[in-house]
């Protein structure tokens, strides 16, 4: 089994065989042996297809061929022999339309993941004002408040509240009411600000298009070559997630 998870030192990895890495992301290999006996889960993983985990040699490649060096973890998993010219110590090793896919269905799966990680850490930010104190008695603030009806009160929890604050009960609710849709809102603009990535995520159909979205939205220099044919120049990337 093939894990795509964030990279971490070799401890935290403890006995995943490291198969691949792009930038910040590492491709974990699981005999299909040791899937019930290692621990895996602590890296919180998303199981990938086999062959779009071997994929992760040709993440943001632009032309249809990769440079494969004598010698390299890329030449041993592309089984390719080793030059016998003296001076040939790379080889053009061309890209199929399945792994070329299978890339795509890679650099999308990182894509989602990195966004995913952004985005828990806006929402957990959230709650940061509040104190643990606070947050345990939230729940049940929220639901009296929801339950309020002025002629027959029962909100214990939100009468002690409006006491110490000396106020009414009746203002205590509209202020729990009020806070609850603060928050709401703050995470319906969080998730409809995700959506809109993930759709652009949806839309890439080709490494190009990848590149091109990792350049726009994730600060990721998408190669030179593709920036000259698009772009006529050079053009800076930007983290806008």
């Amino acid at each position: 089994m093939y894990i795509l998870f964030k990279k971490v030192d070799e401890k935290t990895q403890r006995n995943i065989i490291h198969y691949g890495e792009w930038t910040l992301w590492t491709i974990g290999y699981i005999p299909e042996t040791h899937v019930d006996i290692l621990e895996y889960q602590h890296l919180n993983p998303t199981v990938l297809d086999d062959n779009v985990a071997k994929a992760w040699k040709f993440i943001g490649e632009y032309r249809d061929f990769i440079t494969v060096k004598d010698n390299t973890v890329q030449m041993e998993q592309l089984d390719l022999m080793a030059s016998e010219e003296e001076m040939v110590y790379k080889q053009k090793y061309y890209l199929s339309d399945t792994e070329k896919q299978n890339t795509v269905k890679l650099m999308k799966a990182i894509m989602r993941k990195w966004l995913d990680e952004v985005y828990d850490k806006r929402q957990q930010g959230l709650n940061l004002t509040t104190s643990d104190l606070e947050a345990s008695s939230w729940a049940q603030q929220r639901a009296e408040a929801e339950s309020f009806n002025p002629e027959s009160p029962n909100a214990p929890m939100l009468q002690l509240l409006a006491t110490a604050r000396g106020i009414t009960l009746q203002e205590m609710v509209n202020k729990v009411n009020s806070a609850v849709d603060e928050y709401n809102l703050k995470v319906a603009t969080l998730l409809s600000q995700k959506q809109a990535v993930e759709q652009e995520i949806k839309s890439c159909q080709t490494i190009p298009d990848c590149n091109r979205l990792l350049h726009n939205r994730y600060d990721l220099q998408m190669p030179v070559q593709q920036m000259f044919d698009e772009f006529g120049t050079n053009q800076n990337s930007s983290l806008n997630l």
